[in-house]
């Protein structure tokens, strides 16, 4: 799928995420000397239509068709977990945030986000955000996640459909989270430079086994309500 057809899966708003990426990339030659040490990346994007079944309320990720959406970039340790809640993060500015909406149209996730997780990457917050966009825009989101339309696959499948259309990524380096029978993210592991590494140990895919539901996106009218900001 291409960078434009990925990008409006996962927010909408491909020009927007093209401004914000610049020129050339923003990775881990941007980090400040003091960064805290970490190993990898884990991307986490969430399957908008599982979330949205349980927070319909929820304005500014439901309503709009939306397939996947990114949930995080989590700074991670091999040998599990990853650091969180840094000290001397910047204060995040209006501008990046309404660049980042393009691929996390939360805001309020985006403030958890970065106090969580990005004070932890040794970036500023645009270099962080938009080093979190980069990294969708480099995925090619399988044709059978067509927002539009239902599907049946079981998580093997699910992750299977990941690596035939990238081919750089391999069974190790994905992982995907279930809510029962639905479909609820799937982390991509990452590099510190965004290529595709193993998982560390305590990423794995949690579902049950056969086939899961994927729904299609519905657009829907509601008032908006805070997402649950989960990791």
């Amino acid at each position: 799928m291409s960078f434009a057809r990925a990008l409006g899966l996962l927010g909408a708003c491909c020009a927007t995420g093209a401004m914000l990426l610049g020129h050339g990339p923003v990775l881990a030659y941007g980090e400040a000397p003091d960064a805290t040490p970490f190993d990898y990346y884990v991307l986490s994007l969430s399957w908008s239509p599982t979330f949205c079944a349980s927070h319909p309320g929820d304005g500014a990720e439901c309503g709009h068709g939306r397939g996947f959406v990114a949930h995080g970039l989590w700074p991670q340790y091999e040998g599990g977990g990853g650091p969180e809640h840094c000290a001397g993060g910047s204060v995040l500015d209006p501008q990046t945030i309404a660049r980042t909406q393009s691929a996390m149209p939360d805001e309020h996730l985006i403030r958890h986000e970065w106090v969580v997780h990005g004070t932890c990457s040794g970036l500023s917050p645009h270099d962080y955000f938009a080093t979190l966009i980069q990294a969708v825009a480099r995925l090619s989101i399988p044709s059978d996640f067509d927002a539009g339309r239902p599907r049946s696959l079981t998580a093997s499948q699910v992750a299977s459909e990941f690596v035939h259309s990238n081919p750089k990524l391999s069974s190790r380096s994905i992982a995907v989270r279930c809510q029962g029978a639905q479909l609820e993210e799937v982390r991509i592991c990452l590099s510190r430079d965004l290529n595709p590494v193993a998982c560390g140990r305590d990423v794995h895919t949690k579902c049950r086994q056969g086939p899961l539901k994927i729904e299609a996106a519905r657009a829907i009218s509601s008032a908006p309500a805070l997402r649950s900001e989960g990791k």
